[in-house]
């Protein structure tokens, strides 16, 4: 049984295009780790080959973990992240595009203005609308068009005369 198990794995590891196996690389370390409790938290993680990857989740709710992998250009990514029920998935990576920065304004430099006088206001009048305002009618529903209202009727009529058909039988 080990032996078909170890085939297996060499075989989905050759055919993926890695050379990273307890096979070929006979010096190569692993180790992994799980821990839960009855309360839902839970630590798990492994390292070895060409990655790792640790996770935990606390009883608050908190999950935070990292991992790590060697992409195709033989660069050491990682990532961290943390997730909660307030603010979401958040992650910090090495490979995420990074954008332009921003652009800051030079200070704008304002000449002093001359002093302005305010006069005193003069009272409002207000006078009595020449014309009287008009308030529009209750809006009335949209009614049919008579191609509509034709349908309408030769639907309702050929319901009557299936129901008719149906009171026979």
């Amino acid at each position: 049984m080990h032996l078909l198990l170890a085939f297996a794995g060499l075989f989905a590891t050759v055919s993926a295009g890695s050379i990273y196996s307890a096979a070929l690389a006979p010096g190569l370390t692993t180790s992994q780790f799980h821990a839960q409790d009855s309360l839902g938290q839970y630590s798990y993680g492994y390292a070895g080959g060409p990655s790792a990857k640790t996770e935990t989740k606390t009883a608050d709710g908190i999950t935070r973990g990292s991992y790590s992998y060697v992409d195709a250009y033989g660069i050491l990514q990682t990532a961290q992240y943390i997730s909660d029920p307030v603010n979401g998935f958040r992650v910090a990576r090495t490979d995420l595009p990074v954008g332009p920065a921003p652009v800051v304004a030079a200070p704008v430099q304002y000449a002093a203005a001359a002093p302005v006088e305010i006069a005193a206001a003069a009272p409002l009048q207000y006078a009595a609308a020449a014309v009287p305002v008009a308030y529009s009618q209750v809006p009335v529903p949209v009614g049919d068009t008579p191609e509509v209202a034709a349908a309408k009727i030769q639907h309702f009529q050929a319901h009557a005369e299936a129901r008719a058909r149906a009171a026979i039988l």
